[in-house]
């Protein structure tokens, strides 16, 4: 069945990450980095992206789809299944949105592709291919010809530092291939393929932000490359550095507001000290403020 090959993918992401949280937040880190679903359409000419308000809609449809103690289940059965027995959520309207906003191309010689900024982030878009990067992975999406579209006539070889993707009934037609600028962990890698769009995703071998794809491209300014990284994707010793500091912080406020509320003189003095303790000519000058050092008078 088809959700036995999404349940087994799903299921790997759910043991890294060990939590349904950290599960969900990889999920929608993925729709972030990955297409236009946090895209708001601003007018009916914007191809991207959903209106105001649909997002959220779609979500609590699809949680109230899988919900068994959810009211719909209890509603009229004509008003829930679809022609196809497919259940149907009430006030969601499923929206298509085409991405089809033009981008210079880098080859002029090929046919003319449409990919969404999306989908070339941190990376560089091409006439008939683009790809995008995070530190640890690479994803590289194929505009494939009409007579191509499906698995079966294709033969994609995925190498730790070559990628071909050509025709298999006739070799000769090759679509894309090149050898990558760095090594990829090619024995983990995946492809799906997607409204004759062929998508590639490959682990880095070494975390490292690429200046191009293929040996042969043009360079990209890594200087301009979103550095962002999510807290869960940090090593383990960082992320508890990270804990760390929150609770100590939280503690501080708690004690902070505990103090404004119970001794408000008090609390006037320390913001005093506070104030005096990073004056020029303080004693105390550039250290990390600790009233406990100081006798109150």
């Amino acid at each position: 069945m088809e959700f036995q090959r999404s349940d087994a993918m799903l299921m790997e992401i759910l043991q890294g990450r060990k939590t349904i949280v950290g599960f969900l937040d990889s999920i929608f880190g993925f729709l972030r980095r990955n297409t236009d679903f946090y895209h708001t359409k601003k007018d009916e000419a914007d191809r991207i992206g959903f209106p105001k308000g649909m997002r959220d809609q779609i979500l609590y449809g699809a949680m109230q789809r899988y919900d068994p103690d959810c009211i719909l289940q209890s509603m009229n059965v004509e008003s829930e299944i679809g022609g196809n027995g497919t259940f149907l959520p009430p006030a969601v309207e499923e929206v298509i949105v085409e991405s089809e906003a033009k981008i210079p191309q880098h080859k002029a010689d090929s046919a003319e592709a449409v990919f969404s900024p999306i989908d070339y982030k941190n990376g560089a878009v091409f006439a008939s291919h683009c790809w995008s990067q995070t530190l640890k992975d690479v994803e590289v999406q194929v505009k494939l010809p009409e007579e191509l579209k499906i698995s079966k006539n294709l033969n994609i070889d995925i190498k730790a530092t070559k990628l071909k993707v050509s025709s298999k009934q006739k070799p000769e037609h090759v679509i894309l291939e090149g050898n990558l600028s760095q090594r990829i962990r090619h024995n983990e890698a995946l492809w799906t393929i997607d409204h004759n769009m062929l998508h590639i995703s490959c682990d880095k071998a070494r975390e490292l932000w690429w200046d191009r794809l293929f040996e042969g491209d043009a360079e990209i300014d890594t200087k301009k490359i979103d550095c962002e990284r999510y807290i869960d994707d940090l090593p383990d010793d960082t992320q508890a550095t990270i804990e760390k500091l929150r609770v100590q912080q939280m503690e501080a406020d708690k004690q902070q507001s505990q103090l404004q509320a119970s001794n408000p003189e008090q609390h006037k003095t320390m913001e005093r000290l506070r104030a005096a303790w990073d004056a020029d000519g303080s004693p105390f000058k550039g250290q990390q403020f600790d009233p406990s050092i100081v006798r109150m008078s």
